[in-house]
C-alpha cells in the first residue's frame, strides 16, 4: 500500500493527500482521520476538526498545526483542541460539541463533549463494509455502543440485536437507527452486561448469520464485577461461536496493546481445535488513512460446519 500521506514540514502532523481525502469522501463518509504525527492526531467529524494531543508532555495548543496544506480541498467550520485524557478542551474556531457525520451514506449523531466517547469509531469501516458484503440476515451486535455495526446491517434488512451495560450509549444507538429511519420490532436495544446474557441466549437457541464482537480493554461492572479483556475474551469466543448460524460468521476486535493479530489467530486457532469446530480466520481490514499503530486486532471467522 502507497503511502496515503504528504511529507511532514518539521514537528507537524502528516495531512492525508487530496487524492485520497477525495476518495473518502466518494463513498458518502465525513468521519475520518484526517492527519497523524507521534504526539498530535487530527480528526474529521463532519465539519469538524479535532486535534487529539497525546500524552505525556503534550505540545501548546498551536493554530498553525492544524491548518491543512495549501489548496486542501476542505476547511474546518470549528476546531477543537484536546488533550488526551482531559475533560476539557479548547475551541480555536467556532464553539459547541455536538455534530452529525456520515459514514458510508449512513447519518450519526456525534458528541464532542470532553471525557466522552464521540459514538463511531472510524478506524472500523472497512470492517462495517466486510459486514454490508455478507448480506446477514440476522446480526448480534456485542458491546454495540452506539450501534454503528447493527445500523449499517439493518439498511441491508437484517434484524438486530444490540446489547451494552450503557443506557446512555445504547440511546444513541437508537438515536443512530431513527436517523436512518432503521426504527421498527426487528431492531433490539437491550441494557444488560454482555457476560449475564450470552448464556440466556444460548439457553434459547438463538442463532444469528453474524456475531459482533468488539469489547473495551477494561470496564467498570455492575457489583463490583469488572470486566477485564485478558480474562473475559476466550470465554466470550466460545459464547458468540455458540450462537453462530451454520456457515455463521463472528467479527472479534480487541484494543489491547497485549493482543495482536497473531495472538489472536493463535488463541482462535486453539478454541476452534478444542472445541471441534471446523472455520477459517480472515484478518480484518484497515482504512487506508489508520497507521498499523493505531489499529486494533481484527479478525473473521467464518464457520464451515
Amino acid at each position: 500500500m502507497t503511502d496515503p500521506f504528504r511529507k511532514p514540514r518539521p514537528a507537524e502532523p502528516v495531512w492525508l493527500t487530496g487524492k485520497l481525502w477525495k476518495e473518502i469522501e466518494k463513498t458518502h463518509t465525513s468521519a475520518f482521520l484526517a492527519a497523524f504525527s507521534p504526539k498530535l492526531r487530527l480528526e474529521r467529524w463532519g465539519s469538524t476538526l479535532r486535534a487529539l494531543v497525546s500524552q505525556p508532555h503534550p505540545i501548546s495548543a498551536d493554530a498553525s498545526l492544524v491548518s491543512p496544506p495549501t489548496d486542501f480541498p476542505w476547511n474546518a467550520g470549528r476546531v477543537i483542541w484536546q488533550v488526551e485524557g482531559e475533560n476539557s478542551a479548547l475551541h480555536l474556531l467556532g464553539s459547541g460539541w455536538e455534530t452529525e457525520v456520515q459514514e458510508l451514506g449512513l447519518t450519526y449523531g456525534i458528541d464532542l463533549t470532553p471525557g466522552t466517547a464521540p459514538g463511531l469509531f472510524p478506524d472500523q469501516r472497512e470492517n462495517r463494509i466486510t459486514l454490508r458484503s455478507l448480506r446477514p440476515k440476522s446480526v448480534l451486535n456485542l458491546f454495540a455502543h452506539t450501534c454503528a455495526f447493527g445500523a449499517l446491517a439493518a439498511t441491508g434488512g437484517a434484524a438486530t440485536l444490540n446489547i451494552d451495560s450503557s443506557a446512555r450509549a445504547l440511546a444513541r444507538g437508537k438515536e443512530n437507527y431513527a436517523r436512518n429511519q432503521l426504527e421498527g420490532s426487528a431492531h433490539r436495544f437491550w441494557t444488560e452486561d454482555v457476560r449475564k446474557v450470552l448464556p440466556r441466549l444460548i439457553r434459547r437457541g438463538e442463532k444469528f448469520d453474524v456475531v459482533i464482537l468488539d469489547p473495551p480493554t477494561f470496564a467498570h461492572g455492575s457489583k463490583g464485577q469488572a470486566f477485564r479483556i485478558a480474562h473475559e475474551l476466550e470465554p466470550l469466543l466460545i459464547s458468540c461461536l455458540t450462537l453462530t448460524s451454520r456457515r455463521g460468521v463472528v467479527f472479534v476486535s480487541i484494543n489491547d496493546s497485549r493482543t495482536g493479530d497473531s495472538q489472536l489467530v493463535s488463541m482462535i486457532q486453539d478454541i476452534l481445535a478444542r472445541e471441534q469446530i471446523r472455520a477459517r480466520i480472515k484478518p480484518g481490514q484497515r482504512p487506508p488513512e489508520v497507521p498499523p499503530e493505531r489499529m486494533p486486532a481484527t479478525l473473521w471467522i467464518f464457520r464451515e460446519d
